[in-house]
């Protein structure tokens, strides 16, 4: 398997386990996120994106699925995830695919950007 499919893969299994060290792991000190469930405003560096996985994944359940992995020529991958989040008493928010892209530095992940739902 592709070093950095399994990187992702590994992310979106720390990703569900709310496992914030497992993910932080995985993160480059430079990473450059989109934090989608905060207005997709642009956080920078490893601090910024575990304070903000601290805050979301305590208020929120999150079942993250890979469904396909596409590598670019440049290096990032793109993914489609099926996710589904729940809000901690159980109420769904979505359910539904949508696709990120990657990039990668010193085996880690740096930058993280979604691209956009999937129509279905």
């Amino acid at each position: 398997m592709d070093a950095r499919r399994a990187l992702l893969s590994r992310f979106y299994k720390a990703l569900d386990a709310k496992d914030v060290d497992a993910l932080m792991a995985l993160v480059h000190p430079d990473v450059d996120f989109q934090a989608q469930l905060e207005g997709d405003d642009r956080l920078h560096g490893a601090a910024a994106v575990r304070n903000y996985y601290v805050r979301v994944l305590g208020l929120v359940i999150v079942e993250s699925t890979p469904t396909a992995f596409h590598a670019r020529p440049d290096g990032r991958m793109e993914v489609r995830i099926h996710h589904q989040v729940n809000s901690l008493d159980g109420a769904l928010w979505h359910d539904g695919l949508i696709d990120y892209s990657f990039d990668f530095r010193d085996g880690l992940i740096s930058r993280f950007d979604r691209l956009g739902e999937v129509p279905g």
